[in-house]
């Protein structure tokens, strides 16, 4: 995992998720935005990269555009950003574990810390 220099704008990548998700290609598409923001460092914000991202998974880049315009998932991800934000969660990624929540990219000692954590409450 490589930090990128930026910090880019998720809110059009969930949407093309909920698309890749109805088509039935989540897991490709989930993996390879991780993969182009996170090893790539490219700018997953962007409308171009967003359906370049598209096509490298069989999904047709044309259909989501014409998607990502109609603001056709947007509902869904309102909704689930409502959900996040009544468990506390403010950002992302974020993972709970044993009842701890974390949010943002961490730090592994911080993952093993809560991990032991919820282990001594068990």
């Amino acid at each position: 995992m490589i930090r990128p220099t930026f910090i880019a704008s998720s809110r059009s990548a969930l949407e093309a998720a909920e698309y890749a998700s109805e088509k039935g290609k989540f897991d490709r598409f989930h993996l390879a935005i991780f993969k182009a923001y996170w090893e790539d460092g490219k700018n997953i914000g962007s409308r171009s990269v967003l359906l370049e991202i598209a096509a490298g998974c069989g999904l047709d880049p044309a259909e989501l555009e014409k998607a990502l315009n109609e603001k056709s998932y947007s509902s869904i991800i309102n909704k689930d950003n409502a959900e996040a934000a009544a468990m506390g969660i403010n950002g992302i990624p974020a993972y709970i574990i044993g009842g701890y929540l974390l949010v943002g990219a961490q730090p592994y000692r911080i993952f093993r810390r809560a991990m032991e954590q919820s282990q001594k409450k068990h």
